[in-house]
């Protein structure tokens, strides 16, 4: 009865987070989903086990493949739930390829351990330890540590909190079983023994609490993505019909002054004048649809070399005839990774437009780009000797529409487009300044050529 009501929860649980992954795309609630399927066919199979244990032998063919696929379940659950476990912790996503190895190779595990002693009718206790006792060690081990990588995240609601409390305890509980288990090889008493009934409840408690609280994160991560898409939607209305209405408005005052007029170089001045606040007014235009477009394009994976990249981009944006700065590039030899090439040019464009609109209008004016390999990518640190940001202005710098500088005749959108990219990418940024000494804003991409088919 314990192990049935143990399947019936997960397929509840596991058909709740295919719903909410169906709906909002997160990785995790697929991993999350996985996991409680695999315990749903792990708890299945103990009762078929259970059920033919005195009506077949114990090397007939239907008992050994229902232990083998009970074991595989077992440790699938393990790895799906620390994998899920990982992504939300971290904000990003595993190596596909990796997972999917390692969830390969747990079936020969599962017929080795099953196959040890599986016809030795004096072997019980050491058939438990291979196919019960090893997990439980394992299982132990991933629900503790899982606990802790979900309390060094920042944001915690109730959810995270119910799911770090039954982790914890669960993986307590788990290796509780395993030292039972090894103790009974040798016939040594247990005073921490926990008696079936209770451990049978405890468990489903513990599961039924898991499975609460990933239900209600799920809930309340899509509410603060939710509250964010609002508070981004009103201050998305509000500037860019202000940055729209604005050109418009001079370009209205300055026609009218133009029928005035009968001088020619003056027309031409104020000519000038409008031509330049439709710039402003296209470029607005030009930054709503790359963000739009950003929002609802999936990435689309291409191999790119960083370094002509940064070259390309570079030569595109200059002025020879203005006074441009310096390009110096340090990277490695190999700098090829498969990234979202549209993405990269809409980060490298900002980054270096920006590099070069602030530059000191002087001889050793210079931008450096360092590009150095990292952990599943690149780090690329992009500095200038231009004039600074504020430090109090380095918290805001990649919110929508905000500009550091007043004399900044940009749309305000350029570094919220960048960051925006990185995090559809997998990637992050930061930022260092200093007033009067340059920027330095630091990236890390990530390749996605392991994930590349």
């Amino acid at each position: 009865m314990q192990y049935l009501t143990q399947a019936l929860l997960a397929l509840v649980i596991m058909l709740i987070l295919r719903k909410f992954y169906r709906q909002y795309q997160n990785d995790f609630y697929l991993l999350w989903s996985w996991s409680w399927l695999a315990l749903f066919a792990n708890m299945l199979g103990s009762c078929i086990s259970l059920a033919n244990a005195f009506l077949l032998p114990l090397d007939h063919p239907f008992r050994i493949t229902i232990s083998i696929v009970t074991v595989t379940a077992s440790f699938l659950q393990i790895l799906w739930l620390y994998s899920g476990t990982l992504e939300i912790s971290r904000s990003r996503k595993l190596n596909r390829k990796l997972v999917k190895a390692i969830s390969y190779s747990i079936v020969p595990l599962a017929i080795l351990l099953v196959f040890l002693s599986f016809n030795n009718p004096d072997a019980g206790s050491f058939r438990i330890l291979y196919r019960v006792g090893i997990k439980s060690l394992l299982a132990g081990i991933v629900f503790i540590s899982c606990s802790f990588l979900l309390l060094r995240m920042t944001n915690t609601g109730i959810g995270i909190r119910f799911i770090i409390f039954s982790f914890l305890f669960y993986g307590l509980l788990q290796g509780n079983y395993f030292i039972e288990t090894f103790l009974e090889l040798y016939e040594k008493d247990y005073p921490l023994e926990v008696p079936y009934f209770a451990a049978g409840v405890i468990d489903i408690f513990l599961q039924a609490l898991m499975g609460l609280g990933m239900i209600i994160s799920v809930l309340e991560v899509e509410q603060h993505n939710l509250k964010k898409a609002n508070t981004e939607l009103d201050t998305f209305l509000y500037r860019s019909s202000h940055d729209l209405r604005a050109p418009l408005t001079t370009i209205s005052g300055i026609i009218s002054i133009i029928r005035s007029i009968d001088d020619p170089d003056k027309k031409e001045e104020y000519f000038n004048a409008i031509q330049d606040r439709l710039i402003q007014a296209d470029n607005v235009i030009r930054d709503i649809i790359t963000l739009r477009k950003g929002q609802k394009t999936d990435l689309q994976i291409d191999q790119v070399d960083l370094k002509e990249e940064v070259s390309k981009e570079f030569e595109s944006l200059i002025d020879p005839n203005n006074g441009s700065p310096k390009l110096v590039i340090d990277a490695a030899e190999n700098t090829r990774l498969y990234t979202d090439a549209a993405r990269l040019h809409t980060i490298l464009t900002n980054l270096l437009s920006n590099a070069i609109k602030y530059h000191h209008q002087a001889d050793q004016a210079e931008i450096k780009v360092k590009i150095s390999k990292a952990d599943k990518g690149y780090h690329v640190a992009l500095s200038d000797n231009g004039p600074g940001i504020d430090e109090k202005h380095l918290p805001k710098i990649f919110d929508m529409f905000y500009r550091a500088h007043r004399s900044s005749n940009g749309t305000g959108l350029g570094l919220y487009l960048v960051k925006d990219a990185l995090e559809t990418m997998g990637g992050s940024i930061e930022v260092s300044s200093e007033k009067g000494m340059g920027t330095t804003f630091r990236i890390h991409l990530v390749d996605h050529g392991a994930n590349h088919s």
